[in-house]
Protein backbone atom coordinates (compact mmCIF):
# COMPACT_ATOMS: atom_id res chain seq x y z
CA UNK A 1 0.00 0.00 0.00
CA UNK A 2 2.74 2.37 0.93
CA UNK A 3 3.91 3.87 -2.80
CA UNK A 4 7.87 4.23 -3.92
CA UNK A 5 9.82 6.62 -1.67
CA UNK A 6 9.88 9.03 -4.94
CA UNK A 7 6.41 9.84 -5.13
CA UNK A 8 7.22 13.21 -3.68
CA UNK A 9 8.80 14.02 -6.98
CA UNK A 10 7.32 17.64 -7.96
CA UNK A 11 5.23 17.62 -5.10
CA UNK A 12 4.96 21.13 -3.22
CA UNK A 13 4.89 21.43 0.43
CA UNK A 14 3.30 23.67 2.37
CA UNK A 15 3.32 25.64 6.01
CA UNK A 16 0.51 26.81 8.22
CA UNK A 17 1.60 28.56 11.28
CA UNK A 18 -0.44 27.45 14.24
CA UNK A 19 -0.28 30.77 16.84
CA UNK A 20 -0.85 34.11 15.54
CA UNK A 21 1.42 35.69 18.42
CA UNK A 22 4.92 35.15 16.27
CA UNK A 23 7.04 38.33 16.83
CA UNK A 24 8.66 37.24 13.54
CA UNK A 25 8.22 34.46 11.49
CA UNK A 26 10.18 32.54 9.59
CA UNK A 27 11.88 34.62 6.67
CA UNK A 28 10.83 33.36 3.23
CA UNK A 29 14.64 32.77 2.55
CA UNK A 30 14.49 29.88 5.60
CA UNK A 31 11.17 28.68 3.91
CA UNK A 32 12.71 28.56 0.25
CA UNK A 33 15.83 26.62 1.28
CA UNK A 34 13.78 24.18 3.32
CA UNK A 35 11.54 23.71 0.23
CA UNK A 36 8.54 24.96 1.58
CA UNK A 37 6.82 26.80 -1.62
CA UNK A 38 3.86 28.57 0.85
CA UNK A 39 3.51 29.85 4.38
CA UNK A 40 -0.11 30.46 5.88
CA UNK A 41 -0.08 32.72 8.96
CA UNK A 42 -3.45 32.94 11.11
CA UNK A 43 -5.08 36.66 10.88
CA UNK A 44 -7.67 36.18 13.33
CA UNK A 45 -7.85 35.02 17.27
CA UNK A 46 -10.58 33.65 18.79
CA UNK A 47 -10.27 34.25 22.34
CA UNK A 48 -12.86 36.08 24.41
CA UNK A 49 -11.46 38.80 26.26
CA UNK A 50 -8.58 38.83 23.74
CA UNK A 51 -9.45 38.07 20.40
CA UNK A 52 -9.57 40.09 17.30
CA UNK A 53 -8.07 40.44 13.88
CA UNK A 54 -4.13 40.64 12.93
CA UNK A 55 -5.04 43.15 10.28
CA UNK A 56 -7.07 46.40 9.85
CA UNK A 57 -10.51 45.37 8.47
CA UNK A 58 -12.46 48.19 10.07
CA UNK A 59 -15.59 45.82 10.85
CA UNK A 60 -13.48 43.52 14.17
CA UNK A 61 -11.53 44.80 16.47
CA UNK A 62 -7.58 44.68 15.77
CA UNK A 63 -5.13 42.78 18.13
CA UNK A 64 -2.29 44.17 16.50
CA UNK A 65 -1.26 45.00 13.09
CA UNK A 66 0.84 41.78 12.50
CA UNK A 67 -0.20 41.24 9.14
CA UNK A 68 1.67 44.34 7.99
CA UNK A 69 4.83 43.56 9.53
CA UNK A 70 4.49 39.81 8.10
CA UNK A 71 3.63 41.40 4.38
CA UNK A 72 6.83 43.55 4.12
CA UNK A 73 8.85 40.28 4.77
CA UNK A 74 7.48 38.69 2.51
CA UNK A 75 6.90 41.36 0.17
CA UNK A 76 8.83 40.54 -3.72
CA UNK A 77 10.13 37.00 -1.90
CA UNK A 78 10.36 33.62 -3.03
CA UNK A 79 7.89 31.96 -0.98
CA UNK A 80 4.18 33.13 -0.85
CA UNK A 81 2.15 34.37 2.02
CA UNK A 82 -1.58 33.57 2.46
CA UNK A 83 -3.73 34.71 5.29
CA UNK A 84 -6.05 31.75 6.98
CA UNK A 85 -9.28 33.42 8.14
CA UNK A 86 -12.28 32.62 9.98
CA UNK A 87 -15.41 33.19 9.08
CA UNK A 88 -18.26 33.04 11.39
CA UNK A 89 -17.12 31.97 14.52
CA UNK A 90 -15.49 34.44 16.96
CA UNK A 91 -15.45 34.01 20.94
CA UNK A 92 -15.50 37.98 21.37
CA UNK A 93 -18.37 38.92 18.96
CA UNK A 94 -21.39 40.20 21.16
CA UNK A 95 -23.66 41.30 18.38
CA UNK A 96 -27.06 39.53 19.62
CA UNK A 97 -28.69 40.52 16.46
CA UNK A 98 -26.15 38.53 14.10
CA UNK A 99 -25.60 35.83 16.38
CA UNK A 100 -26.96 32.76 14.94
CA UNK A 101 -29.40 30.20 17.12
CA UNK A 102 -28.84 27.18 18.36
CA UNK A 103 -30.47 23.66 19.29
CA UNK A 104 -28.62 22.16 22.28
CA UNK A 105 -29.35 20.17 25.42
CA UNK A 106 -33.48 20.73 24.64
CA UNK A 107 -33.10 24.02 24.46
CA UNK A 108 -32.03 27.14 22.04
CA UNK A 109 -29.18 29.59 22.86
CA UNK A 110 -27.51 32.03 20.70
CA UNK A 111 -24.11 30.92 19.95
CA UNK A 112 -20.89 33.27 19.25
CA UNK A 113 -21.34 32.39 15.22
CA UNK A 114 -22.68 34.71 12.75
CA UNK A 115 -25.99 33.92 11.66
CA UNK A 116 -25.74 32.69 7.74
CA UNK A 117 -29.17 33.46 7.43
CA UNK A 118 -28.97 37.03 8.81
CA UNK A 119 -28.47 38.59 5.04
CA UNK A 120 -26.36 41.53 6.97
CA UNK A 121 -24.47 38.85 8.89
CA UNK A 122 -23.59 37.04 5.85
CA UNK A 123 -22.76 40.46 3.72
CA UNK A 124 -20.25 41.49 7.14
CA UNK A 125 -18.45 37.89 6.52
CA UNK A 126 -18.14 38.60 2.34
CA UNK A 127 -17.00 42.85 3.26
CA UNK A 128 -14.61 41.16 6.38
CA UNK A 129 -13.14 38.86 3.50
CA UNK A 130 -13.14 41.46 0.50
CA UNK A 131 -11.12 43.49 3.09
CA UNK A 132 -8.43 41.19 3.80
CA UNK A 133 -7.91 39.97 -0.20
CA UNK A 134 -6.86 43.95 -0.85
CA UNK A 135 -3.94 43.26 1.60
CA UNK A 136 -0.85 42.35 -0.10
CA UNK A 137 -1.18 38.33 0.25
CA UNK A 138 -1.37 36.09 -2.51
CA UNK A 139 -3.99 33.90 -1.20
CA UNK A 140 -6.92 33.33 1.60
CA UNK A 141 -7.36 29.98 3.58
CA UNK A 142 -11.08 30.18 4.32
CA UNK A 143 -11.65 28.36 8.36
CA UNK A 144 -13.83 25.22 8.19
CA UNK A 145 -16.24 27.38 10.29
CA UNK A 146 -17.96 27.79 7.30
CA UNK A 147 -20.55 25.23 8.12
CA UNK A 148 -23.84 24.78 9.71
CA UNK A 149 -23.97 22.15 12.22
CA UNK A 150 -26.73 19.69 12.62
CA UNK A 151 -28.17 22.10 15.84
CA UNK A 152 -27.41 25.48 14.22
CA UNK A 153 -29.34 28.01 11.48
CA UNK A 154 -32.70 27.95 13.90
CA UNK A 155 -32.40 31.77 14.20
CA UNK A 156 -35.42 33.64 12.93
CA UNK A 157 -34.29 34.59 10.23
CA UNK A 158 -33.38 30.67 9.47
CA UNK A 159 -36.81 29.45 10.27
CA UNK A 160 -38.29 31.79 8.05
CA UNK A 161 -36.13 30.98 5.07
CA UNK A 162 -37.43 27.39 5.93
CA UNK A 163 -40.67 28.55 5.77
CA UNK A 164 -40.28 30.95 2.68
CA UNK A 165 -38.52 28.29 0.43
CA UNK A 166 -40.68 25.57 1.52
CA UNK A 167 -43.73 26.67 2.49
CA UNK A 168 -43.88 24.81 5.15
CA UNK A 169 -44.29 25.88 9.18
CA UNK A 170 -41.03 26.12 10.50
CA UNK A 171 -41.12 23.37 13.28
CA UNK A 172 -38.37 22.79 15.05
CA UNK A 173 -38.89 19.26 15.87
CA UNK A 174 -39.79 18.37 12.28
CA UNK A 175 -36.98 20.30 11.17
CA UNK A 176 -34.09 18.10 13.24
CA UNK A 177 -35.57 14.91 13.06
CA UNK A 178 -33.63 12.67 10.49
CA UNK A 179 -35.30 11.21 7.22
CA UNK A 180 -38.17 13.70 7.69
CA UNK A 181 -39.26 15.64 4.81
CA UNK A 182 -38.84 18.64 6.95
CA UNK A 183 -35.43 17.36 7.61
CA UNK A 184 -34.23 17.09 3.98
CA UNK A 185 -35.61 20.47 3.31
CA UNK A 186 -33.35 21.98 5.88
CA UNK A 187 -30.46 20.55 4.93
CA UNK A 188 -31.00 21.05 1.60
CA UNK A 189 -31.43 25.34 2.68
CA UNK A 190 -28.60 24.91 5.06
CA UNK A 191 -26.02 23.29 1.84
CA UNK A 192 -27.23 25.79 0.01
CA UNK A 193 -26.80 28.70 2.24
CA UNK A 194 -23.11 27.70 2.94
CA UNK A 195 -22.69 27.10 -0.79
CA UNK A 196 -24.39 30.78 -1.75
CA UNK A 197 -21.95 32.05 1.12
CA UNK A 198 -18.58 30.70 -0.29
CA UNK A 199 -19.58 31.90 -3.33
CA UNK A 200 -20.24 35.41 -2.96
CA UNK A 201 -17.22 35.42 -0.24
CA UNK A 202 -14.56 34.34 -3.57
CA UNK A 203 -16.25 36.35 -5.86
CA UNK A 204 -15.94 39.59 -3.38
CA UNK A 205 -12.44 39.02 -3.03
CA UNK A 206 -11.30 38.37 -6.88
CA UNK A 207 -13.36 41.84 -7.13
CA UNK A 208 -10.77 42.69 -4.77
CA UNK A 209 -7.89 41.55 -5.97
CA UNK A 210 -8.26 38.82 -9.56
CA UNK A 211 -5.12 37.63 -8.72
CA UNK A 212 -5.65 36.22 -5.10
CA UNK A 213 -6.49 32.46 -4.41
CA UNK A 214 -8.78 30.96 -2.48
CA UNK A 215 -8.52 27.67 -0.32
CA UNK A 216 -10.72 26.15 1.68
CA UNK A 217 -10.48 23.73 5.03
CA UNK A 218 -12.06 20.56 4.43
CA UNK A 219 -13.44 18.21 7.27
CA UNK A 220 -11.87 14.67 6.67
CA UNK A 221 -15.80 13.28 6.51
CA UNK A 222 -16.28 14.39 3.64
CA UNK A 223 -14.40 11.89 1.17
CA UNK A 224 -15.47 8.56 2.51
CA UNK A 225 -19.12 9.82 3.72
CA UNK A 226 -20.33 12.72 2.02
CA UNK A 227 -23.92 12.25 3.27
CA UNK A 228 -22.14 12.54 6.65
CA UNK A 229 -20.74 15.63 5.94
CA UNK A 230 -23.68 17.19 4.80
CA UNK A 231 -25.82 16.38 7.66
CA UNK A 232 -23.36 17.28 10.21
CA UNK A 233 -21.47 20.62 8.74
CA UNK A 234 -23.97 20.97 5.11
CA UNK A 235 -20.70 20.67 3.23
CA UNK A 236 -21.69 19.23 -0.04
CA UNK A 237 -18.36 18.73 -2.58
CA UNK A 238 -20.30 18.93 -5.76
CA UNK A 239 -22.11 22.20 -4.55
CA UNK A 240 -18.93 24.08 -2.84
CA UNK A 241 -17.15 22.77 -6.61
CA UNK A 242 -18.72 25.35 -8.57
CA UNK A 243 -17.75 28.15 -5.85
CA UNK A 244 -14.74 29.01 -7.72
CA UNK A 245 -12.50 27.76 -5.01
CA UNK A 246 -8.86 26.97 -6.70
CA UNK A 247 -7.86 24.36 -3.76
CA UNK A 248 -9.19 22.47 -1.02
CA UNK A 249 -7.43 21.39 2.12
CA UNK A 250 -8.59 18.44 3.16
CA UNK A 251 -7.61 18.22 7.20
CA UNK A 252 -6.33 14.89 7.09
CA UNK A 253 -5.02 14.96 11.07
CA UNK A 254 -4.99 11.20 11.33
CA UNK A 255 -4.27 11.48 15.07
CA UNK A 256 -7.74 13.11 15.50
CA UNK A 257 -9.11 10.92 12.98
CA UNK A 258 -8.04 7.31 14.83
CA UNK A 259 -9.35 9.00 18.56
CA UNK A 260 -12.64 10.25 17.04
CA UNK A 261 -13.24 6.96 15.11
CA UNK A 262 -11.65 4.99 18.04
CA UNK A 263 -9.74 3.37 15.49
CA UNK A 264 -6.46 0.48 15.88
CA UNK A 265 -3.54 2.08 14.13
CA UNK A 266 -3.74 -0.57 11.41
CA UNK A 267 -7.06 0.54 10.62
CA UNK A 268 -6.15 4.26 10.64
CA UNK A 269 -3.81 3.61 8.42
CA UNK A 270 -6.13 2.13 6.15
CA UNK A 271 -8.83 5.18 6.30
CA UNK A 272 -5.70 7.72 6.31
CA UNK A 273 -5.40 6.11 2.20
CA UNK A 274 -8.67 5.40 1.70
CA UNK A 275 -9.66 8.68 2.46
CA UNK A 276 -6.99 10.22 -0.11
CA UNK A 277 -7.56 8.15 -2.93
CA UNK A 278 -11.07 9.18 -2.90
CA UNK A 279 -10.35 13.03 -2.13
CA UNK A 280 -7.98 12.64 -4.77
CA UNK A 281 -9.98 10.70 -7.29
CA UNK A 282 -12.42 14.20 -6.68
CA UNK A 283 -10.78 17.23 -6.22
CA UNK A 284 -7.64 16.16 -8.77
CA UNK A 285 -4.95 18.76 -8.78
CA UNK A 286 -6.73 21.06 -6.73
CA UNK A 287 -6.59 19.12 -3.75
CA UNK A 288 -4.34 19.81 -0.57
CA UNK A 289 -3.57 17.59 2.28
CA UNK A 290 -3.07 18.43 5.34
CA UNK A 291 -0.79 16.47 8.09
CA UNK A 292 -0.98 17.59 11.46
CA UNK A 293 2.56 17.83 12.91
CA UNK A 294 1.61 18.72 17.11
CA UNK A 295 -0.80 16.79 18.95
CA UNK A 296 -3.83 18.62 19.53
CA UNK A 297 -3.92 18.20 23.08
CA UNK A 298 -0.66 18.04 24.06
CA UNK A 299 0.89 20.67 21.69
CA UNK A 300 3.89 18.33 21.39
CA UNK A 301 5.39 17.57 18.00
CA UNK A 302 4.47 13.84 16.32
CA UNK A 303 7.55 11.81 16.31
CA UNK A 304 8.84 11.63 13.26
CA UNK A 305 8.57 7.74 12.41
CA UNK A 306 4.71 8.42 12.95
CA UNK A 307 4.85 12.06 10.43
CA UNK A 308 6.99 9.85 8.06
CA UNK A 309 4.42 6.50 8.12
CA UNK A 310 1.35 8.62 7.43
CA UNK A 311 3.12 10.73 4.82
CA UNK A 312 4.22 7.76 3.41
CA UNK A 313 0.90 6.56 2.78
CA UNK A 314 -0.45 10.21 0.60
CA UNK A 315 -0.96 8.73 -2.78
CA UNK A 316 1.77 9.82 -5.50
CA UNK A 317 -0.76 12.04 -7.42
CA UNK A 318 -1.19 14.39 -4.68
CA UNK A 319 0.26 17.53 -6.00
CA UNK A 320 0.55 19.47 -2.06
CA UNK A 321 0.96 18.69 1.25
CA UNK A 322 0.39 21.24 3.69
CA UNK A 323 2.29 20.77 7.44
CA UNK A 324 -0.11 21.76 9.91
CA UNK A 325 -0.47 23.72 12.64
CA UNK A 326 3.29 24.39 13.14
CA UNK A 327 5.55 26.13 14.80
CA UNK A 328 9.02 28.18 13.41
CA UNK A 329 10.77 25.64 15.41
CA UNK A 330 9.18 22.81 13.66
CA UNK A 331 10.85 23.28 10.04
CA UNK A 332 13.94 21.03 10.61
CA UNK A 333 11.23 18.07 11.60
CA UNK A 334 9.47 18.92 8.33
CA UNK A 335 12.71 18.88 6.40
CA UNK A 336 12.80 15.19 7.45
CA UNK A 337 9.68 13.94 6.54
CA UNK A 338 10.21 15.30 2.97
CA UNK A 339 13.18 14.08 2.21
CA UNK A 340 14.47 11.19 0.85
CA UNK A 341 14.01 7.94 2.74
CA UNK A 342 17.24 6.59 4.06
Amino acid sequence: MVPAANQAAGRQHEIQLRRNDYMRVPAPAQLQRAELSKAILRVFSDDEKKGGLYFDSGLFPVVRPALQQWTREFASGPVPLWAWMGTRKFAWLDHAGLLDMEWSERKPRLIPKLDLFNPQAQDLIVKLFAQLAHQPVQGILVQDDLTLLSGEGLSNWGKASFTRASGLAADRKRMLTEGSLHNRVWEDLKVGRVAETLSKLVTACRQANPAIQIGLNVHYEAPLTPQRARSWYAFDARALNTAGVDLFYLMAYHRQIKAEMKLLEGDSRIYFRLMLEAALKFWGNKLAVKLQVRDWQTSELIPFSELKTYYGLIPAGVERVCFAAADPDDIPLIVKIIGPAR
